[in-house]
């Protein structure tokens, strides 16, 4: 396992923690397509889940390609039932954090956006799909920033909690789309997770609590999570004349 990342593997490093919290920022027509795209939730699932796809499979080609061992990405489970409770024990943190960042928002009287609600599976169709989403999201984004990023900051600085506040910052700003709110949440998500890999040296406990986080929003806690939180609803598109 290399002391310090290679050129290439710090350059990319920089390029994902950056790059795609501009990538959110440039994303300026999501607001206005998402009464749009809720009318195509699985399609939107889908396009998602392949732009994580080609992350985590462009992350891996530039692991493999500078020789980066798998397990110092974290790819390494030593014993498959406690990390599994671990896991487990980390949504149940997570969700709890995510349940008292936004509840102290809607205390501050901040505005919460329509996306999360209106991008939530809503029947039994959209629910499997979301669950795929989910389950894609937690492999790609978790080996993406919590694997390569997390690894790459922390043995390019010499401080693996650098690289966690690095690595959740991040994190967080690439939901910037999710407003004030979302950013802290995602942050704080971010944080957690990025902990228990410093704790547990595996991506396995970080895969299965963002998992688990996702799917428990997803399949409906989004209506506790979220209830009588302000929104800004987007202006529904019209409908075409017949």
């Amino acid at each position: 396992m290399p002391e310090t990342p290679t050129p290439i593997v710090a350059a990319y490093a920089l390029l994902l923690l950056i790059g795609m919290p501009l990538l959110a920022v440039l994303d300026a027509r999501r607001g206005a397509d998402l009464a749009a795209a809720a009318k195509h939730r699985r399609l939107l699932y889908v396009s998602v889940g392949a732009s994580l796809v080609v992350l985590g499979l462009v992350t891996l080609g530039v692991a493999a390609w500078q020789n980066v061992p798998a397990a110092a990405l974290g790819w390494r489970v030593d014993a498959p039932a406690p990390a599994l409770l671990r896991g487990l024990a980390v949504a149940a943190v997570g969700l709890l954090a995510a349940w008292l960042i936004t509840a102290a928002g809607r205390l501050a009287g901040l505005r919460e956006t329509a996306a999360v609600l209106l991008l939530m599976p809503r029947n039994a169709s959209e629910k499997r799909w979301f669950l795929a989403l989910s389950g894609i999201a937690a492999v790609c984004e978790e080996y993406a920033y919590r694997g390569f990023g997390l690894w790459a900051v922390s043995a390019w600085t010499g401080n693996p909690w650098l690289g966690v506040a690095l690595v959740s910052v991040s994190f967080g700003l690439a939901h910037g789309y999710q407003k004030l709110v979302g950013v802290v949440r995602a942050t704080a998500l971010g944080v957690v997770l990025a902990v228990t890999v410093i704790w547990t040296d595996s991506l396995f406990p970080s895969i299965v609590g963002h998992f688990w986080i996702n799917a428990a929003i997803g399949l409906g806690g989004w209506r506790y999570l979220h209830a009588k939180f302000d929104v800004d609803e987007p202006e529904e598109p019209d409908e075409p004349e017949t």
